[in-house]
């Protein structure tokens, strides 16, 4: 997950080993901590399979520092980490949900609405078992534990009101996208017949147990 990270911070512009951790921090900061100790080695990493570089320098004060950037090589590497959506943790753990999300811009909107719906589905049929028959939690006696399900049930309904609205964003985009096409599609052809396109919903990455 780090090794994504540091590839789409470093997207934005390059960074040395400070900048680096102050941007993850301010993006990622509610996922976990950042450390230098987890970042230096990660940093290692991906540079040893060429997916960043020492750019240049910069003196602060009395030391260089190294500035890193990302190469052709960690451009594809960032691209395939970040539509790798074999696992169903994927979409099942929020914090690697979350930060997918934090680099969907780089994302096709096909891929980007194909997630969320499946984040969406999922935290549905979380809040059905929380509040399926059988579970007379409003009986249970110890007003804390009545409070600690009502308040996990109102976190669900609200993610799952916030995926319907970017969900609704979404289609909209990919929507005017496609009429977009079309009327370009139209004027090139001079009003001949539109090819239509394969169901990008199809080609996306199936999830595995």
């Amino acid at each position: 997950m780090l090794e994504l990270a540091i590839l789409g911070a470093l997207k934005e512009k390059p960074m040395h080993g400070y900048e680096l951790k102050k941007r993850l921090s301010y993006l990622l900061g509610h996922l976990w901590k950042i450390s230098y100790g987890s970042l230096y080695p990660a940093l290692k990493r991906l540079e040893a399979k060429n997916a960043v570089e020492k750019a240049y320098t910069v003196k602060e004060k009395t030391r260089n520092r190294y500035v890193y950037r990302i190469t052709p090589e960690g451009e594809e590497t960032f691209q395939r980490l970040l539509v790798d959506t074999r696992k169903k943790s994927e979409i099942t753990d929020g914090d690697k949900f979350s930060l997918r999300l934090a680099f969907f811009q780089y994302m096709e909107p096909e891929l980007r609405l194909w997630l969320l719906e499946r984040r969406r589905n999922y935290l549905e049929e979380r809040l059905k078992e929380m509040s399926g028959a059988g579970k007379p939690r409003e009986k249970e006696p110890d007003s804390y534990r009545q409070g600690l399900y009502r308040h996990r049930q109102e976190q669900l309904e609200s993610d799952i009101a916030w995926l319907e609205e970017l969900i609704a964003q979404e289609r909209t985009h990919i929507q005017e996208s496609r009429k977009e096409r079309e009327a370009v599609s139209k004027e090139e052809k001079g009003g001949g017949k539109i090819v239509i396109e394969e169901n990008p919903l199809e080609k996306a990455t199936p999830l595995q147990a």
